[in-house]
């Protein structure tokens, strides 16, 4: 561990709970990076669904618990650390909303300090470390979705693109004209035809431009896009960006 840089790795719960093999996917990434990962087990959610639906006291509270978290590691090792977030929108939230979730909550400068180390996996990569090439192999056609988060939330970059572009083996397709999965809170559940067609345009264009393979940087848009390939048997993919980057 003296060797290398640690950082707080924080899993989003989608993650955690239903593709294990992606975070590991993450940490060898980072291992190979010279990252130390740090994980905290009981950070279980950030809060961002509950933010969203409005119910502000849960919110507040898993969003505290990740602050209480990552400060009480600071302290002990008495410096900050970047926190690493495998999400767009996990992370995005974090940036731009803890500050309006926790403004009474917590001190001003646990809070400053806690969003300015925050990092989406790609972007920590290329921005922060400075490396655009990972040396990973992927020998497939694979389209990738910039999700809503990726646009709008998290502060605007092309990590994920150069990373990409940088895959050995790699046939990149990007589409500029994306539009949302129809994945974001409870607007599948209310909205479930509309949020199936959504889903449907983007899985479809990515068949038809012959994708092998659709990736992306927030997980839980890949679950949307993953349940309509398998309703209705579209032979493409669905893969993490960090399953990539991990190579063979």
């Amino acid at each position: 561990m003296s060797d290398k840089q640690t950082v707080f790795l924080y899993v989003p719960c989608q993650m955690d709970l239903f593709q294990e093999r992606t975070v590991y996917s993450v940490m060898t990434v980072l291992d190979r990076l010279g990252q130390f990962c740090h994980y905290d087990p009981e950070n279980t959610c950030c809060g961002r669904r509950f933010f969203m639906e409005g119910a502000l006291q849960y919110a507040q509270d898993l969003s505290y618990k990740v602050i209480k978290s990552y400060t009480d590691y600071c302290e002990l090792h008495k410096k900050t650390f970047p926190i690493v977030v495998p999400d767009a929108a996990c992370a995005g939230y974090m940036k731009r909303d803890f500050n309006v979730v926790l403004k009474n909550a917590t001190i001003p400068a646990d809070l400053s300090n806690f969003i300015d180390n925050v990092h989406e996996l790609c972007d920590y990569i290329v921005n922060v470390l400075n490396v655009q090439s990972l040396g990973n192999e992927f020998r497939h056609r694979v389209f990738y979705f910039k999700t809503c988060s990726a646009m709008n939330k998290y502060p605007a970059n092309n990590a994920p693109e150069t990373l990409l572009a940088n895959t050995a083996g790699l046939d990149l397709i990007l589409d500029g004209n994306m539009c949302c999965c129809g994945a974001n809170g409870r607007f599948p559940m209310v909205n479930p035809s509309t949020a199936e067609k959504m889903a449907g345009e983007i899985v479809q264009r990515a068949y038809n431009q012959g994708a092998e393979f659709i990736t992306s940087t927030d997980i839980h848009c890949l679950q949307m896009l993953e349940a309509y390939k398998l309703h209705f048997n579209v032979d493409v993919e669905i893969i993490h960006i960090a399953d990539i980057l991990r190579g063979a």
